[in-house]
C-alpha cells in the first residue's frame, strides 16, 4: 500500500469513516509531519478517484473508498471501515445516557451508522433544494453565505438510553434543525418535540 493510501486511510479512519475533502486535507496534514508539494492536494484527490469503482479513473486494482451523493459532493467514505470504540462520537442527544461514557460509546457503535446524518442531509437537501432548520427556518448559508454552506445539525429524535437492543436509528429518526433550536429541544427531560419548539417560537 502507497503512502498516500495509507495516509488517506488514516484519516478517515480518525474523522469516523468518512469526510469532506476539506476537513480529510486536515487530518492528513497533522498525520504528515513533513512539508507537502504544492499540489499535494490533487495527488489526494487522484489517489481517492483511482481506488473507487465510484470513478471512472478507477485503476481496477484495490477499491478502497466511496463516494456519498456523487464525485461532485467531496464527500469520500473508507469501504472497509469499521466503527471502534475510541473513533465514535458523543453527541449532543446522548448525554443524558444514564449508563456512563464507556457504555454509551459501545452502544452507538452498534446503533448508530456513522453515515446516517450525511445521508439524512443528502436527502432533506435532495427534496428541499437547501439546507434549514424544520423548527425556525434558519439557513446558515444565506446569514453566513458560503461558510455556512450546507451547515445544520442533526437531531437524534429517539435518545440511546429509549433505545432496545439492535435498535438502529433510521433517517426519519433525524431532524434537520439549527444550534438554537437544538439546545432549546435538550432543555427539558424529556426533550421537547419538534412540534413543541415550534408552538414556543410562535
Amino acid at each position: 500500500m502507497s503512502k498516500w493510501i495509507n495516509d488517506i486511510s488514516n484519516a478517515l479512519v480518525q474523522l469516523g469513516g468518512l469526510s469532506h475533502y476539506s476537513d480529510l486535507y486536515s487530518k492528513i496534514e497533522e498525520i504528515r509531519e513533513e512539508s507537502l508539494s504544492k499540489n499535494w492536494k490533487a495527488v489526494v484527490r487522484r489517489t481517492i478517484q483511482q481506488h473507487s469503482s465510484d470513478s471512472e479513473s478507477f485503476l481496477n486494482k484495490e477499491d478502497l473508498f466511496y463516494t456519498i451523493d456523487g464525485i461532485g459532493s467531496g464527500v469520500w467514505g473508507l469501504r472497509n471501515y469499521i466503527p471502534q470504540e475510541k473513533n465514535v462520537d458523543l453527541t449532543e442527544d446522548d448525554i443524558a445516557f444514564p449508563e456512563g461514557k464507556k457504555v454509551l460509546r459501545k452502544h452507538i457503535l452498534y446503533e448508530r451508522n456513522p453515515k446516517l446524518i450525511i445521508e439524512a442531509k443528502r436527502r432533506f437537501k435532495e427534496l428541499n433544494g437547501k439546507l434549514f432548520c424544520e423548527i425556525c427556518e434558519f439557513d446558515f448559508e444565506e446569514k453566513y453565505g458560503k461558510i455556512g454552506e450546507d451547515f445544520i445539525e442533526g437531531h437524534h429524535t429517539i435518545p440511546v438510553s429509549e433505545m432496545k437492543e439492535r435498535d438502529k436509528t433510521k433517517i426519519q429518526d433525524i431532524v434537520m434543525v439549527c444550534s438554537n433550536c437544538h439546545k432549546m429541544i435538550h432543555r427539558k427531560r424529556p426533550w421537547l418535540t419538534k412540534e413543541k419548539i415550534k408552538q414556543l417560537i410562535r
